[in-house]
């Protein structure tokens, strides 16, 4: 098992405004790929910690920065009422600011130069990953496990959604998703896929036959070992050669 170092750092994401975030990485990291690693709902918790490591021995350098600004994240045991609040009052435009401090840091402020930088979120991630995309042209590649497509608008909180500025997005795009998951159809994903075809944009849109969402989480039910296991393979495979599948 390849050596690896791990540990907490500060972020400045405005004036006086610090978060913590999860650093891990190769025991050789210049030249490495970064990949900036934005967790689902619960937060920088020991499953996003696990998916920082796991790059981090792969020969990539992994970020994981806190979206709440130190404010507790929702539990996994809350009510799905109660944790589909967090979504609802969570505010995207000042989580894209949050995240585009956090990749000026994996760009420059770990102490080596990543030859690439690549955003992998997964549900809430998911969906801070494309706006990464839409809104930072330092990134190589975005890459989106089940994050969300489309929802309600809010004026201020969610004044646009994932496919509203999926024609910003110049970076090559890897999207898995999952064929049984309640906040994400079919319909969605095929009006992203059509987003991209009308101007040519590189991309790989997959949708897995049988699997439910957070199938990637082996911390949670709908987990699928074998969908796991190919979705890392192809992650691997972009971030570290630049091509889709």
């Amino acid at each position: 098992m390849s050596e690896i170092a791990t540990r907490q750092v500060e972020i400045e994401v405005e004036r006086g405004v610090r978060v913590g975030a999860y650093a891990a990485m190769p025991a050789q990291p210049e030249g490495c790929p970064g990949v900036l690693v934005l967790g689902e709902i619960w937060g920088v918790n020991g499953n996003i910690r696990a998916v920082c490591e796991r790059l981090a021995r792969a020969g990539v350098a992994a970020l994981a920065p806190d979206p709440y600004r130190g404010e507790p994240p929702p539990r996994e045991s809350d009510p799905i009422e109660q944790v589909l609040g967090f979504f609802d009052r969570y505010d995207d435009p000042r989580g894209i600011r949050d995240c585009r401090a956090a990749l000026g840091v994996l760009a420059n402020g770990l102490g080596f130069a990543p030859r690439a930088l690549f955003a992998w979120g997964f549900c809430k991630g998911g969906r801070f990953a494309h706006y990464l995309g839409a809104f930072d042209a330092r990134l190589a590649g975005v890459v989106n496990f089940y994050g969300r497509i489309t929802f309600a608008r809010d004026p201020v909180l969610k004044p646009f959604t994932p496919l509203d500025v999926a024609g910003l997005i110049e970076a090559p795009y890897l999207g898995l998703f999952a064929e049984r998951d309640g906040l994400i159809s079919a319909a969605d994903v095929a009006a992203l896929r059509a987003a991209f075809e009308r101007r040519g944009h590189p991309h790989h849109l997959h949708v897995y036959a049988g699997a439910e969402h957070a199938f990637f989480n082996d911390t949670r039910p709908s987990h699928h070992p074998g969908v796991a296991a190919d979705a890392w393979a192809r992650v691997l495979r972009f971030v570290t050669t630049g091509a889709l599948p």
